[in-house]
């Protein structure tokens, strides 16, 4: 964290390395160990990849009727709350299905979690980026999605050799391999990942607020007033993004296994090795920054992206799958660190907050359209086809990133309140 110390106060510096260290625990346990085996544990209930599919569109729902209230009750209440009951959400959501594999609880629990991720979401960027100054963001948004993507790799690396461990310690009945794949093993690994992600709450909980999060939260603007046009038009490359997202994360983990027939610790380390390439490239978007523009910067790698993704569609081997997936997850993972550092820099600290729910509406909309025919989509005319239609989407993303912001926009006064400067 040497580069935020040399910029910031050191108390600047202690919230920024305590928010990270925050993200990345929850990222290992969500986004890592819990990613890679819920579809598994869906499984291993009987439950289909139609099913699997439309269960994993239903935080996608959830989300988009979320989205524009959270980033209201934002600007009210502040981003720290919303922050901290958003994640205790989530943290209960993960534990329902163990406690309740039923596949309304399924259901139910999913619904809500999209609900709570939703919310978490919507304040996410907004406060990570009132921790710096505007000029840092580039470099303090990438440094975060290194950290969190690295979380996600160890956290997918270790949780596929957990379900074998659990199986171990539980004295399941033999076969080794059978018995890893039960629904007994795959719940006492979810069940560790939920507690795991409650630690995080501990760096959460009563984290101190930067000056800007503070000024905004008491900053107040009419609905009329929101440059609606404007969020609206930012939004539309995340409808493409998070419809490329619905097609592929969810499913990941199934497309190993079913066309490589690989086991889960093989699967594991596949996607392990995909964020920690979406966590290490993003490092050179400062440099691309400063060299081509956030705007061109941002199309190059999606193009990189779209390619690597019909390569995957037709490689003929796994070694040639994963180097084509890691390169498509890696070169589409600059999207975040560059777009909203981007959006921040067209609009003023007091439409943050409206600007991320819109972004994150639109982004569900495109989750759930994916995610709801996706299984379908596999089941009729396979994952090589599917991986094509991502490449389209990613390409769709690039496009609509260059045409939106081709230009610069007219720059929204800045709130009057002194106080939103750092």
């Amino acid at each position: 964290m040497e580069f935020i110390r040399r910029w910031l106060e050191p108390v600047s510096a202690s919230r920024v390395t305590r928010f990270i260290l925050f993200s990345a625990i929850f990222n290992f346990s969500l986004f890592g160990i819990s990613d890679v085996l819920t579809n598994f544990y869906y499984t291993s209930l009987g439950h289909s990849v139609e099913t699997i599919g439309i269960l994993q569109s239903l935080p996608r729902i959830s989300g988009v009727l979320v989205s524009l209230p959270v980033g209201f009750i934002a600007t009210r209440i502040g981003t720290y709350r919303v922050l901290i009951y958003a994640t205790i959400g989530i943290i209960v959501m993960m534990f329902l299905p163990i406690a309740v594999p039923a596949l309304p609880s399924l259901a139910l629990s999913c619904f809500l979690m999209g609900l709570f991720y939703g919310a978490q979401q919507v304040a996410f960027n907004p406060f990570l980026g009132a921790l710096v100054k505007a000029e840092h963001h580039a470099v303090l948004f990438s440094y975060h999605n290194v950290i969190a993507m690295l979380a996600a790799s160890l956290g997918s690396f270790v949780g596929g050799f957990l379900p074998t461990l659990a199986a171990r310690l539980l004295v399941l009945p033999p076969p080794l391999e059978v018995a890893a794949r039960s629904t007994i093993a795959y719940a006492a690994v979810l069940l560790l990942s939920v507690l795991v992600g409650a630690t995080s709450l501990l760096l959460l909980i009563r984290l101190p607020q930067s000056p800007v999060a503070q000024a905004t939260a008491r900053i107040r603007l009419p609905m009329r007033d929101f440059p609606w046009k404007r969020l609206l038009l930012m939004a539309i490359p995340m409808l493409f993004f998070g419809f490329t997202g619905g097609l592929t994360f969810p499913f990941y983990n199934l497309f190993f296994r079913q066309t490589f027939h690989v086991a889960d610790d093989v699967v594991g380390s596949i996607l392990s090795i995909g964020w920690l390439g979406m966590g290490f490239l993003p490092l050179i978007n400062p440099s691309l920054d400063r060299r081509f523009g956030r705007t061109a910067a941002l199309f190059m790698m999606l193009v990189v992206s779209a390619a690597a993704y019909f390569g995957l569609s037709i490689a003929p081997t796994l070694p040639l799958s994963i180097i084509a997936f890691v390169i498509a997850v890696s070169a589409r993972g600059t999207m975040q660190p560059l777009f909203q550092p981007l959006i921040m820099a067209n609009l003023p600290v007091n439409v943050h907050n409206m600007a991320s729910s819109i972004g994150f509406v639109a982004w569900n909309i495109g989750w759930f359209a994916a995610t709801s025919v996706g299984g379908f989509l596999q089941a009729a005319q396979g994952y090589d086809f599917m991986m094509q239609v991502v490449a389209v989407g990613v390409l769709l993303t690039g496009v609509s990133v260059l045409l939106v912001f081709r230009r610069p926009m007219p720059v929204i006064a800045e709130p009057r309140s002194n106080e939103a400067q750092v």
